[in-house]
């Protein structure tokens, strides 16, 4: 069995992978510099906190006011955020270079090694869901079957 791809800061091979990463998506009618920054936006109904995340400078800024509770989380969000990952994955790695990356992972396990997240990422001490890992394998199957 081949070994796990890791990704999760810039200085790693497979950075691509991560959220923070280019490229930006088109979704709801508007551009979105990065998967982050459209994914905290979704954590909300008010259109103005929306936009106010989908206009942060940095992935790091979106992901600071997703995570501020300064603002009501819509009720549905922890039944959608799954869904609402896979639908930014699935626009992100349309795009030529992305999708030759998630590729060129052939049937590798992905894991986003974030030792702070134990929900999207495998935690710091490996033990963590890695939610995002297996969307991501998910993305790249639905993608190898499109081309068979």
């Amino acid at each position: 069995m081949q070994e796990p791809i890791y990704f999760y800061t810039r200085a790693m091979p497979f950075w691509g992978l991560s959220n923070f990463s280019p490229p930006g998506i088109e979704a709801d009618g508007v551009y979105w510099p990065t998967v982050e920054h459209y994914f905290q936006a979704q954590k909300f109904e008010d259109i103005e906190i929306r936009e106010r995340i989908r206009r942060a400078l940095t992935p790091k800024d979106a992901r600071s006011l997703g995570q501020s509770r300064a603002f009501p989380l819509s009720r549905d969000w922890d039944a959608r955020r799954e869904g609402v990952m896979l639908h930014a994955l699935r626009l992100k790695f349309q795009a030529p270079q992305a999708r030759a990356l998630l590729l060129s992972t052939a049937k590798r396990v992905l894991v986003e090694s974030s030792p702070f997240d134990y929900f999207w990422a495998a935690g710091q001490d490996g033990t963590g869901q890695n939610r995002l890992g297996h969307l991501l394998v998910q993305v790249r199957d639905e993608m190898n079957q499109d081309s068979a």
